[in-house]
């Protein structure tokens, strides 16, 4: 016959024809249990009802039977699911706000800060742009080398990222002025820019003001978006305008935010964010599934399958307090059939 320790579970095959008397006592070497064994008749005539005179069981003994036909027939219901979601749903959800949550901090900080860093670097590009135009213009100007000083305007208005730049002399009148690209200007603009030269109308816009030797601000110039800085020239000659594009800084700005470098460190966090999801459900939503099975089973009355202790360390304790009340109830139950 097998036996089965009930504290460490081993199994022993015992020879039941060396029982001699109703019941017989040992030792598991594995645990150190002690071990009640019956003879197979003494426990087939205790499992037995007793019969009356015609044969049937009594009426009392079979109401102490309970019964378990309908848990086991029924299964599921008999023991409903829970209601709610799934710790995975909760895990997800936990991972999706902390995703929001980065974005949310980048794109608050981009806001707050990058306009001001973008403000800070035009101006400090335009004001060098425009004292070294004032500079290199200074001594042509009063030798009246216009000459020169339209050679180097043209030359200014060629660098990247400048939408003009002129020479107004202490008359207010225009003595050199060119423009980049007037064909990223509205159509009227270029073509009263092209029929009547540089307007001395934009540079209204922004003016020195007396004791100032630069003034720089954002003027609109033929429907773009125009960061001008104006200088004034040493000895009286007059003023430089320097006008930058301010789209083409936001652009520069955007291209690097909105990159395939952009892009490939969100896909990394979203590819590390999914790892950990699997690793989170895996090791939490496995073993509860387990115990949960082995909970189900015990219910129904199989007291022999353990659960297994696996997972986190709170999953592993919950594991072996479980199986430590399933022993439990084992031994109670086989107490209780002697």
């Amino acid at each position: 016959m097998l036996v089965i320790c009930e504290d460490c579970g081993k199994k022993f095959n015992i020879d039941e024809t060396r029982i001699k008397r109703k019941r017989a006592k040992f030792t598991c070497n594995e645990c150190g249990h002690i071990v009640v064994v019956e003879k197979p008749e003494v426990a087939e005539n205790k499992s037995l009802p007793a019969k009356d005179a015609a044969g049937h069981a009594t009426d009392q003994q079979e109401a102490s039977m309970p019964d378990t036909s309908s848990v086991t027939q029924k299964g599921k219901a008999a023991f409903p699911k829970g209601k709610g979601l799934p710790i995975s749903v909760y895990i997800l959800l936990t991972l999706v706000a902390g995703f929001l949550m980065v974005c949310g901090a980048f794109g608050y900080l981009y806001f707050k800060y990058i306009p001001e860093i973008i403000n800070t670097q035009i101006e400090l590009r335009t004001t060098a742009i425009t004292e070294s135009f004032s500079g290199v213009i200074h001594k042509p100007l009063l030798l009246r080398n216009y000459l020169q000083v339209n050679k180097e305007a043209k030359r200014v208005s060629k660098l990247p990222g400048v939408a003009y730049a002129a020479v107004i002399n202490d008359r207010g009148i225009v003595v050199a002025g060119f423009f980049s690209d007037l064909s990223r200007f509205d159509k009227s603009f270029e073509a009263r820019v092209k029929e009547k030269g540089m307007p001395v109308d934009v540079f209204s816009q922004n003016k020195l003001s007396s004791g100032t030797d630069h003034v720089s601000a954002r003027i609109s110039v033929g429907g773009q978006v125009i960061y001008d800085e104006v200088a004034s020239i040493p000895d009286g000659g007059g003023e430089v305008h320097v006008g930058i594009y301010v789209s083409d800084v936001d652009r520069a700005i955007r291209d690097v935010l909105i990159s395939p470098l952009t892009f490939s460190v969100l896909g990394g966090i979203l590819v590390v964010g999914f790892v950990v999801f699997l690793f989170l459900t895996r090791s939490i939503t496995r073993p509860m599934q387990e115990l949960t099975d082995v909970a189900n089973r015990i219910s129904l009355g199989d007291m022999n399958l353990a659960g297994r202790s696996r997972g986190p360390r709170e999953m592993r304790n919950l594991a072996i307090a479980f199986e430590r009340m399933r022993r439990s109830i084992k031994a109670a139950m086989e107490r209780l059939s002697q």
